[in-house]
């Protein structure tokens, strides 16, 4: 006699396999649902460089949301690395699927850290409408309705901080990221932003004002380390 109570009650097996669909419908789901989010609505991003030292160092992880789609003076930005190459319509829609199925873990073609072509954190330092120039790594700012120029930290009302030192006698101030810059007008839709370790971060000294199609997201959150544990 069989004694697999399941092989003799058709309406017992028929009611197990209809519960594992269910758990597995329901995992199906969450892991939609998980990537998702993810990607469209909040994701990690992970820092390995210390250009946004002494307020972001190196290995720490940051949760950058794409919903944002204007940007104020002081918030961190995630943007494309210039340095990039356009990538053709299908390796597009590969790389989409790949960030979609991998919880973004996994960035195919360009993303290589040591090929400096990876999306990098920067802060924004003047937004559309803002004159700008740079004396020896210190900003100043003229907002559109504005006469005068301010040095970046009295014209924003974020709080952070930046490294700015005093180089040396003998230092070469074209070397690197440019210690002075003449004045620069931002049109529509332009940014202008810095590494917080002015001394020696790429960024807009280098490849000029981005466009805000550049910039992939604002991030919000420092969430790794939990020592280092703080909204952005």
């Amino acid at each position: 006699m069989e004694k697999n109570i399941y092989a003799i009650s058709y309406k017992l097996r028929r009611e197990l396999q209809q519960k594992i669909l269910f758990v597995l419908g329901l995992i199906f789901i969450f892991f939609i649902v998980v990537s998702l989010i993810l990607n469209f609505i909040i994701y990690p991003v992970a820092n390995k460089s210390d250009s946004m030292s002494p307020d972001i160092s190196s290995g720490t992880y940051e949760f950058v949301s794409p919903l944002f789609k204007k940007f104020d003076r002081g918030d961190v930005v995630l943007v494309q690395n210039y340095n990039s190459s356009n990538k053709s319509a299908l390796k597009s829609l590969i790389k989409t699927f790949t960030l979609f199925a991998s919880l973004r873990k996994w960035q195919p073609f360009d993303e290589n850290q040591d090929s400096g072509t990876r999306p990098v954190l920067r802060r924004v330092v003047g937004v559309p409408g803002d004159t700008i120039y740079i004396d020896r790594y210190v900003v100043f700012i003229k907002p559109r309705s504005q006469k005068h120029f301010l040095t970046e930290f009295e014209i924003t009302n974020s709080k952070y901080n930046a490294k700015i030192l005093v180089p040396p006698a003998n230092w070469d101030v074209e070397f690197g990221a440019k210690a002075s810059i003449g004045e620069i007008t931002l049109g529509e839709g332009e940014y202008f932003v810095l590494g917080d370790d002015r001394l020696s971060a790429a960024d807009s000294r280098i490849w000029g004002a981005v466009n805000q199609k550049s910039i992939l997201g604002k991030a919000v959150l420092q969430y790794f380390p939990f020592n280092k544990f703080k909204l952005l």
